[in-house]
């Protein structure tokens, strides 16, 4: 069976496994970190927003997530810049980085339920502007 003829829950199912395989002999720090870069690997997001995917993901304080996410900043994988119109700090995972943290399938072996999160935390951040 391709993976063409795999159903959606199949599909979904081999991209949580190969996710949590990424992870093994990885200890729980190291996981929250790329959790916290996979949450800011497609769009540019304010530290808020980030935040608020983390609660909901590992249910992670806010001051942890910034911690995690400036250790990203300090080391080079997230790149930053600010808003024109807010001010606020955006981050973003730099696209060399992305198969370090994510695997050879990039952005795409993430699991549907981060993109969930992220998905909704974006699109409510942007029905309160």
């Amino acid at each position: 069976m391709s993976l063409g003829e795999k159903s959606a829950t199949e599909i979904e199912a081999m991209r949580v496994r190969a996710w949590q395989n990424r992870a093994k002999g990885k200890g729980v720090r190291w996981r929250m970190i790329r959790d916290t870069l996979a949450t800011v690997s497609v769009y540019w997001m304010t530290l808020s927003e980030v935040e608020t995917c983390m609660v909901r993901i590992w249910g992670l304080t806010r001051k942890k997530t910034r911690e995690l996410l400036e250790e990203g900043v300090s080391i080079g994988d997230v790149d930053t810049k600010k808003d024109p119109l807010s001010h606020n700090l955006l981050y973003k995972l730099r696209q060399e980085r992305v198969t370090f943290w994510m695997g050879k399938r990039g952005v795409e072996g993430i699991p549907a339920g981060i993109v969930e999160v992220v998905e909704t935390t974006i699109l409510v951040s942007k029905s309160e502007e």
